[in-house]
């Protein structure tokens, strides 16, 4: 009886090791951390007063965001902490499936 219980129990034991090793991102997202990071992206900056400001389309999460620290630099605005960016993803036929920062 110990040998069936022992290869069984190994068994289940290693799919929840293997579950928990999962995608952290895939948690929040249709997507992986490293297609999130390389998706294509529009570009959104949010000045303090709440008014809208397109940036243009970014290739990865990583530039979307030095877009909008870039823009705010050039407005003055780096010690300001009540600007705010939005990077929303291109996929799926949709200029903004996911929403990421």
């Amino acid at each position: 009886m110990k040998t069936k219980i022992a290869p069984i129990f190994l068994i289940v034991m290693l799919a929840v090791l293997l579950y928990g090793c999962g995608d952290k991102c895939s948690s929040y997202s249709d997507f992986s951390c490293s297609e999130i990071e390389n998706a294509t992206y529009n570009a959104f900056f949010y000045f303090p007063n709440n008014n809208e400001y397109y940036l243009g389309v970014a290739h990865g999460l990583s530039q979307c965001g030095s877009m909008a620290h870039s823009f705010a630099s050039s407005k003055n605005l780096t010690g300001n902490r009540e600007w705010g960016y939005i990077c929303c993803m291109k996929v799926k036929g949709s200029e903004c499936y996911e929403k990421h920062r």
